[in-house]
């Protein structure tokens, strides 16, 4: 081998660096070992109920791998076995992309793990390697090749119908991939009819996958989540503003301390994409054939960023939330793509700059994890104060059922406010606005008889606190209110700096 970064890699030595790479990357996740939303009620009961979303190889995964007929908890092995499983795919992509590929060049398809958006999909114990394993379907369905048109397509479309029975959000970022191989296919010379035909044919697999979907899984689908976008009037003006809102999501990465890195990657990636488009139109025969081309790549470069949200623009009304921005890792591989690209044309060894960004997603992760354990700790130090009051409190002795009743923590996090402060996006990704659920406490204080409170209970709750009845128990965090044989267990909101 030529060099460490240089020379060509086997396929050996690419898997061998992408599985460091991927679990580097989810290693904090396992350190935290947090339990994210979801995972603290199907932790408790070994529950499942993906089917109904139109997501039953969750459901095959999870019995599959426990031999059960349920799906108790075994992090960290879902996500190990879906580790594996990216570092194969992203290897199947880097060759796809790069025939003679070198470790710069592996760095190009890395964002597809390491995007910050992608660590709150990877911080549910059971959802997380689920999407995983469908962002890795999506990937075999742009690598795959085979010299009989039917053949793969029946291979993407099944590769699809499989990535969208894990997380539908994957379709994004199969679109994103596609759009990147269109412009990689035009910068390298392909003809106008070759890049035609590749929009076609994409097309034609995306539609078949869907097709599939439809016939399969989605016949499960009986828990409708949200309706479609109707053509009301003002229905512009509304997407608009949800256009807004995800480019603000997006934005929230940029910081003053970040910025000469989020300009320089840019730049890079915008000369990339002008010399692609140079080259594609300088090698066109025809005026139209030149407009054609150009049209294509800008055309798949603005597909790309709409997929970043993608899917949500088709529903109403527009669920905010990082985890399903999953098109941002298909976009930040055309940004490395074309960076590279850029590089790449000024001298061979500038490819191994694209590390800088990498280190920098990776110092995110590892934030990230920090955060959740944070939340962990101050969620279980509060929980045991809750279970002390439970236990020896001579007011809560006659008590048979608890019921919890949230506040808006607005996600206040004390032991975070600095890394909150230097990395605005952080509460956005984290997106965790409790300290409690009612499943967190049999596990963290041992009291089993929780409850979640209605809203009439909570409204109850609140009326008390407006009229200043005092609580039977009054903590610093938390206040318990007794009411016969119930008792309420109320959160005090949370003061965010």
């Amino acid at each position: 081998m030529k060099g460490t970064v240089d020379g060509e890699l086997t396929p050996h030595q690419m898997l061998l660096f992408f599985l460091l790479a991927v679990m580097l990357f989810g290693l904090p996740l396992i350190l935290a070992d947090h339990y994210y939303i979801d995972d603290n009620w199907r932790a408790q009961v070994a529950g499942m109920e993906w089917k109904g979303s139109g997501r039953i190889l969750i459901e095959w995964f999870h019995q599959g791998l426990s031999f059960t007929r349920g799906a108790p908890n075994l992090f960290p092995l879902p996500l190990l076995i879906a580790m594996v499983a990216m570092a194969y795919a992203l290897r199947s992509l880097a060759t796809l992309y790069f025939p003679t590929p070198t470790i710069a060049a592996c760095l190009v398809v890395l964002p597809l793990w390491y995007s910050p958006f992608f660590l709150q999909n990877l911080s549910y114990q059971y959802d997380g390697p689920a999407m995983a394993l469908g962002v890795v379907a999506m990937i075999y369905a742009t690598t795959w090749r085979h010299p009989s048109f039917m053949v793969q397509t029946g291979i993407a479309a099944c590769c699809i119908a499989a990535g969208l029975s894990l997380y539908q959000m994957v379709i994004n970022i199969y679109v994103g991939l596609c759009c990147v191989e269109l412009i990689r296919a035009a910068g390298e010379g392909a003809s106008t009819r070759q890049l035609m035909r590749l929009i076609v044919d994409k097309a034609v697999h995306l539609a078949a996958g869907v097709l599939v979907y439809g016939l399969t899984a989605y016949q499960f689908l009986t828990q409708e989540r949200t309706a479609l976008r109707t053509l009301d009037p003002g229905w512009v003006s509304l997407l608009l503003s949800d256009a807004q809102t995800a480019a603000h999501r997006v934005a929230a990465l940029y910081t003053s301390a970040n910025a000469w890195l989020c300009w320089a990657v840019l730049a890079s990636a915008l000369a990339g994409f002008l010399l692609i488009v140079w080259r594609t139109v300088r090698q066109a025969s025809s005026g139209l054939a030149k407009w054609v081309r150009a049209l294509a790549c800008v055309s798949a470069g603005g597909t790309a960023v709409v997929s970043i949200p993608g899917l949500m623009f088709l529903f109403a009304p527009y669920q905010d939330g990082a985890r399903l921005m999953m098109g941002l890792s298909s976009a930040l591989v055309l940004v490395f793509y074309l960076s590279h690209v850029a590089l790449m044309t000024l001298d061979a060894r500038l490819g191994r700059l694209l590390i800088v960004p990498i280190i920098a997603l990776l110092s995110f992760s590892f934030a990230y994890g920090r955060v959740l354990n944070l939340h962990k700790d101050y969620s279980n130090s509060v929980l045991q104060h809750v279970a002390y009051d439970v236990a020896s409190h001579t007011g809560l002795r006659g008590v048979e059922r608890y019921y919890a009743v949230q506040a808006d923590t607005r996600g206040w996090l004390p032991g975070a406010e600095g890394t909150f402060s230097l990395m605005p996006v952080m509460k956005y990704v984290v997106n965790i606005d409790f300290i409690w659920l009612p499943e967190t406490f049999p596990r963290a204080a041992g009291i089993t008889n929780v409850s979640a409170a209605s809203a009439e209970q909570a409204e109850a709750v609140r009326h008390k606190v407006q009229t200043g009845i005092p609580p039977t128990v009054d903590s610093l965090f938390y206040s318990i209110y007794v009411d016969g044989t119930q008792a309420y267990i109320r959160l005090k909101p949370g003061t965010d700096p």
